[in-house]
């Protein structure tokens, strides 16, 4: 028999979401009580998961440091001007358009965390319909349940994601999907910087960073607490504290005895 091996990545797991998503889920996965076709899926769809969180975090990083980057010039050098102060030069930051990828990228991992949902509670919802899937969680486990906590405090930044990948796919407002930098002057002459913003106000920039911080802390928190619910009575969750987390693997959860 003939092997074969194949890279399908170009990070490890000394990046956070690849060993948060993977290597320290899968063994959470493990230890449930779950079937071994819903560990299997499951492993499969937190796999999809990080690599979609990673494809997300290479389009935003280069958004966010052109940003501060022309920020950081604008420290040193100010705004310039040409004929006389007549013209004001404004800074472009040339990445900006690819914002839509990271949100396209942001849909589909909460479209994968809900089949997460799906596959360990045997539900059929077919998109990230948070809402309902928080009212539905309400009604069957209570507002005391860790997963249904979550569902509830994460509603406003999930539906903005919603809005802004619904904007990009079905526009109806008219507006530029993404404003570049601006500049304009006050009353006594200042000068007044706006930074990259989606067509409905939103800082880029800001908004990448903790999207990307969010997405990954819902996506590892609603499955390891979902999971949580089918292990054996005497074994819970652990959250490993930050300094004591491996360099080289630094995995967020551990299991433990009660």
């Amino acid at each position: 028999m003939q092997w074969k091996l194949q890279q399908d990545m170009d990070v490890g797991t000394n990046n956070p979401i690849v060993a948060r998503m993977s290597y320290g889920l899968f063994e959470i996965i493990d230890f449930s009580n779950l079937s071994e076709t819903k560990k299997e899926n499951l492993k499969a769809n937190c796999h999809e998961i990080m690599q979609l969180l990673v494809l997300a975090e290479k389009t935003s990083k280069p958004i966010i440091e052109e940003i501060e980057r022309i920020m950081s010039d604008i420290k040193k050098q100010g705004i310039t001007t040409q004929s006389d102060g007549r013209c004001i030069n404004v800074p472009s930051a040339l990445t900006i358009g690819n914002s839509r990828s990271f949100i396209k990228y942001a849909k589909q991992v909460l479209q994968k965390v809900a089949e997460n949902i799906n596959i360990i509670f045997d539900k059929n919802y077919k998109g990230p319909y948070f809402h309902k899937i928080r009212d539905d969680f309400i009604k069957e486990f209570g507002s005391d349940f860790i997963v249904t906590k979550l569902l509830i405090d994460d509603q406003s930044w999930i539906k903005k994601i919603i809005e802004l990948r619904n904007e990009d796919e079905h526009s109806n407002t008219g507006k530029p999907y993404c404003n570049n930098f601006d500049v304009n002057q006050d009353g006594i002459g200042k000068f007044v910087i706006t930074l990259p913003t989606f067509f409905e106000g939103t800082q880029i920039g800001n908004a990448l960073e903790v999207y990307g911080h969010n997405l990954l802390t819902f996506s590892e928190e609603i499955t390891v607490f979902s999971l949580e619910k089918f292990f054996p009575k005497i074994a819970t969750v652990d959250e490993i504290p930050e300094n004591q987390r491996k360099p080289e693997a630094p995995t967020r959860f551990r299991i433990i005895k009660k």
